[in-house]
């Protein structure tokens, strides 16, 4: 039994010794060039946000109660790439904030 315990102490220094050896940094969410949420408002589940304005052309993410009313807007199908709907952001509640996550 003894032994046992040596072995996994053993094996658990040398893990944290190894992950302090690689040098891993901390992420910066900002870095990949995702846009700031503009509402402070609490979502819970991800329909609860939207775009800062209609038919996939806003900018960044905010809560649905601050967003536009695009009830009676319609859309054209052309947006520019770098908008959040139109392919590069995907919009979504992430602890209790709307956020958008985006590519390229």
């Amino acid at each position: 039994m003894r032994r046992t315990r040596s072995v996994s102490l053993s094996a658990l220094v040398l893990g944290a010794v190894l992950g302090l050896a690689v040098g891993c940094s901390p992420v910066d969410p900002d870095s990949f060039g995702n846009p700031a949420p503009l509402s402070n408002r609490i979502c819970y589940q991800d329909s609860d946000c939207t775009g800062n304005a209609c038919c996939g052309e806003g900018t960044n993410p905010t809560h649905v109660q601050d967003g536009p009313n695009c009830s009676n807007v319609r859309c054209t199908n052309n947006c520019p790439a770098d908008m959040l709907d139109c392919g590069r952001c995907y919009i979504f509640c992430r602890d209790s904030r709307c956020e958008a996550a985006c590519q390229g």
